[in-house]
């Protein structure tokens, strides 16, 4: 049994990289007005148990850019090896969302990572601390996120605080979709938290009708997948709503 396990994930694994590389190549002739790019990959913490995968909108920061000029001359696959899947690097550590922490006290790598972010104010990765903590997975203050996994819907995004306009994001979401699929094969989450909004998620969850689903957060219950269920909620970014009372309504959602 393990090794058929081991032979259905090294195949999930070959179709990610296939997948993800396809998506850089439909990129290498958008026009992102100067912009440079993250494209992101998903994590499990060393300690991931299928408790919890936390799925945002788009990254807002990552370990490596790159622009769409380095992306024609070097191509989409040097790009993934060495920008993306960062294979016996940083992101193989037991966080998957590892230099979060790290990063307040690590002035080199703080510099290395191209990016605004400032892990000591975000939201996002503040809530899920608390939510991670509630739900019991981890009351580990340091490495409470090496029991989680983490994702994003859209795969490519700005190295910047600005989010992508509707076009690239068109341009990806079925190539993305097909990604969110083979990570739940891989990942199989008890619960899945998206803090992306439901504007975002319907398409991924192929709900054509949100009529009384706008609220700030949406229990959805046991939600099928069409291969595997998992207890569903999904929720506004923590950004746009005081914390205590959101991660409340979040952790009421999954009982």
């Amino acid at each position: 049994m393990e090794t058929k396990n081991h032979k259905r994930s090294d195949l999930s694994d070959n179709m990610l990289d296939v997948l993800n590389i396809q998506l850089l190549e439909k990129f290498k002739m958008y026009n992102s007005n100067g912009h440079n790019l993250f494209c992101s990959y998903m994590f499990a913490g060393k300690k991931y148990s299928k408790e919890l995968l936390v799925i945002g909108r788009e990254q807002y920061y990552w370990w490596e850019d790159f622009s769409i000029e380095e992306l024609r001359v070097r191509g989409p696959e040097y790009i993934y090896k060495n920008k993306v899947h960062l294979k016996n690097n940083v992101f193989e550590s037991s966080r998957p969302r590892n230099f979060v922490p790290e990063l307040s006290g690590n002035i080199k790598r703080r510099s290395k990572c191209k990016t605004l972010f400032n892990p000591l104010n975000d939201s996002f990765s503040g809530c899920t601390k608390e939510i991670v903590r509630e739900l019991g997975i981890s009351k580990n203050e340091t490495n409470w996120s090496s029991h989680i996994a983490l994702s994003y819907l859209y795969k490519i995004a700005y190295s910047s605080s600005i989010y992508l306009p509707e076009k690239p994001r068109i341009m990806q979401f079925e190539h993305c979709k097909e990604i969110f699929q083979i990570e739940l094969s891989i990942l199989r989450p008890k619960r899945i938290l998206f803090l992306s909004g439901m504007k975002y998620a319907q398409d991924f969850l192929e709900l054509s009708d949100c009529s009384g689903l706008e609220d700030c957060v949406c229990p959805l219950g046991e939600f099928d997948y069409g291969f595997h269920k998992a207890q569903t909620v999904v929720s506004v970014h923590p950004k746009k709503y005081k914390r205590e009372k959101l991660v409340k309504k979040i952790i009421k959602g999954f009982r």
